[in-house]
């Protein structure tokens, strides 16, 4: 018959005790059987705690789609594989790796019909760098198919959309600020044009300026020296001597005026 380690030990502990009692003193005899029998209750004891805590297996798996192949995934349409947030993660990761271009290719190759399909090709298109056109066209594709989302999948599949939204305004900001920046630059250009002419205009108007400055002034200089020329020649002549007369002179009578002839008669015929 099969026995049990404690059954074993107790066994031992009750022939052991009867060999005590024939030949040992029975004080001895019965403190050795209380120590057998408390090694035999915290064997007992421990026994069962360890029976008792026992790890569950879950009957289940989960596979684990960290090194499937980029190039076989698209085409997995497997239900357990799609209702899987590991599937799709490494699809993402997937997506990120291909070229603008190879995603397109890969995503035009996929049939629109159904909730995953849709997604792949929201995943392969926003791996290439869409413009925020685009995304919204993705989202609402994706949202048309809400009611029928995996609820395993949801938390996954929401912060998905948030992250294309906030995608979304950013290049809204940025397509704002790149306007903005083009106005201001077609306003910068402008005034450096006014600038430039108006520089243009002040330059002439100085040169100007300074070309009627030196007339005006070789004018006051010829004027000036004209003066002083005609003040030199009016020192040099000698002045005129008035003749003296008398003032018991008369004055020279005047001769009397000729006597006026008159016109020649005509002869008589």
């Amino acid at each position: 018959m099969k026995m049990w380690p404690a059954q074993r030990l107790l066994t031992t502990a009750y022939t052991a005790l009867r060999t005590l009692r024939t030949g040992v003193v029975p004080g001895m005899a019965a403190a050795f059987g209380l120590i057998l029998l408390s090694g035999c209750h915290e064997r007992m004891t421990t026994e069962n705690a360890s029976a008792s805590v026992q790890p569950v297996v879950p009957d289940t798996k989960v596979l684990d789609y960290r090194t499937a192949s980029c190039d076989t995934i698209w085409l997995n349409d497997a239900g357990e594989a799609l209702s899987n947030a590991l599937y799709w993660l490494r699809a993402m990761d997937c997506a990120d790796r291909l070229t603008g271009t190879q995603a397109r290719v890969q995503a035009r190759d996929l049939s629109a019909d159904g909730w995953a399909n849709v997604f792949k090709q929201s995943l392969l298109i926003g791996s290439a760098e869409p413009s925020a056109g685009e995304r919204r066209q993705m989202l609402a594709r994706l949202d048309g198919y809400r009611g029928v989302w995996p609820s395993a999948l949801r938390p996954l599949l929401q912060l998905w959309r948030e992250k294309q939204m906030l995608t979304i305004s950013l290049l809204e900001e940025k397509g704002r600020y790149q306007r903005l920046q083009e106005s201001t630059d077609t306003q910068l250009d402008a005034m450096r044009e006014n600038q430039s002419r108006l520089q243009y205009r002040l330059d002439d108007t100085t040169r100007k300026l300074e070309n009627l400055t030196d007339i005006e002034r070789q004018l006051s200089s010829r004027k000036q020296e004209m003066q002083d020329n005609g003040q030199g020649q009016k020192s040099d002549e000698p002045a005129a001597v008035k003749p003296e007369t008398g003032k018991d002179d008369a004055p020279a009578a005047a001769e009397p005026p000729a006597p006026e002839t008159a016109p020649n008669e005509s002869k008589e015929h």
